[in-house]
């Protein structure tokens, strides 16, 4: 045997002789060892310490009351926006547009000048009509003067009496077609389209301009015979609002103006029109579509939901939704699972889980721990 294996079996046994007697004679160094395990034992047992570091540990987070609001029941229908009138507009008689002072999306006042004929052969016809009412007011007093000195017959007064009559109503004619040369807005308007150019020929009844009174804006929509009934006889029971798509952020307050009652020979369905009330929004047009709700008012035995912030909806790490119950108490919080309803803007119902009045976590949660003690920083 070399001398290096002799030294290993020599170190070996004084390291087992070594274990044996702290095993019967209980050295100092086994003492430590459990010393250690019963103070870290008695650490995790101990009562919170006052110590400012341990209490900056507590985390802060923010909580939220959960609310109560009346659940009604509502439903949904297409509609579309349409002006309180609208109004094409046509010339009577036939010309050339000589003016079209106005364009799409301009807004005429009642009476302004919409568009204009060349009026050179209008006038020159009330010309004619006026020299022919001058020649036959002429023959009928020189006629009369006769027929009273017995000099000419009563045939010749009667026929100078009607030339006279029909050139009267010759010359109104011409001035009243002279007037329809020009068109004027009959009422504060905004011009929808313009169907014509000028220096175009236009025939009577071909539309020049469509004008919008949008001092009104409507919502017509169908409605099915179940709710129709209902909405006619009782209106006061149902509150009905308006989105749209084409206005994100506006909810309209409508009321009712118009029912039909004839239904649609296809649908079955009513039309009914509701006038848009308070102030409108500039970017609601005619011919939008809205998205009409018609509900229950609130007060008519509606039932209540519970309702807690979207963010305090803990959705992580879990097959189930949970929230973190807050205990004003202890200051801690609690998981507990729910069951969620539909969303309500930022907020969300909660079926089943949660009662009125109950404090839960909205922001911070996901740092949190069954039984953390927590500070909130929005009471």
């Amino acid at each position: 045997m070399t001398m290096r294996a002799k030294s290993g079996l020599a170190l070996l046994g004084a390291i087992g002789l070594a274990a044996i007697s702290a095993l019967f004679l209980g050295l100092p160094g086994w003492s430590i060892v459990a010393q250690t395990v019963d103070s870290q034992a008695a650490a995790l047992t101990a009562e919170p310490s006052s110590d400012p570091v341990a209490q900056a540990r507590v985390l802060a987070v923010e909580i939220t009351r959960a609310e109560a609001v009346a659940e009604t029941q509502s439903r949904s229908f297409a509609g579309t926006v349409e002006a309180l009138r609208t109004v094409d507009l046509a010339f009577q008689v036939s010309g050339q547009l000589l003016e079209l002072p106005v364009v799409a999306g301009q807004h005429v006042s009642a009476g302004a000048l919409i568009a204009l004929l060349d009026v050179t052969d209008f006038e020159l016809a009330r010309d004619r009509a006026q020299a022919t009412y001058d020649l036959a007011r002429t023959e009928l007093d020189r006629a009369a003067a006769l027929a009273e000195r017995g000099v000419s017959a009563d045939a010749r007064l009667e026929t100078a009496r009607a030339e006279f009559a029909q050139a009267e109503v010759a010359l109104r004619e011409a001035g009243r077609r002279l007037t329809q040369t020009a068109i004027h807005a009959p009422f504060d308007a905004v011009v929808g389209r313009t169907f014509v150019e000028a220096f175009a020929n236009v025939t009577p009844s071909a539309p020049v301009v469509r004008l919008q009174d949008m001092s009104e804006l409507l919502i017509r929509i169908s409605l099915p015979e179940d709710l129709a009934a209902t909405a006619r006889v009782a209106p006061e029971l149902f509150s009905v609002t308006a989105l749209f798509p084409a206005a994100p952020g506006y909810r309209a307050t409508l009321e009712p103006r118009s029912f039909r009652t004839d239904a649609d020979a296809t649908t079955r369905t009513f039309d009914i029109e509701f006038r848009i009330t308070g102030d409108l929004d500039p970017r609601v047009l005619p011919g939008m579509t809205a998205n009409v709700i018609i509900g229950e008012r609130s007060g008519n035995g509606a039932l209540q939901a519970v309702t807690v912030p979207v963010s305090a909806v803990d959705t992580t790490s879990r097959e189930e939704p949970t929230l973190w119950i807050y205990d004003a108490d202890t200051s801690t919080v609690s998981r507990r699972a729910v069951r969620l309803g539909l969303p309500r803007d930022n907020w969300i119902v909660i079926l089943e889980g949660l009662e009125a009045g109950e404090t839960v976590v909205s922001g911070g949660w996901w740092r949190l721990r069954e039984g953390a003690q927590v500070r909130a920083v929005n009471l």
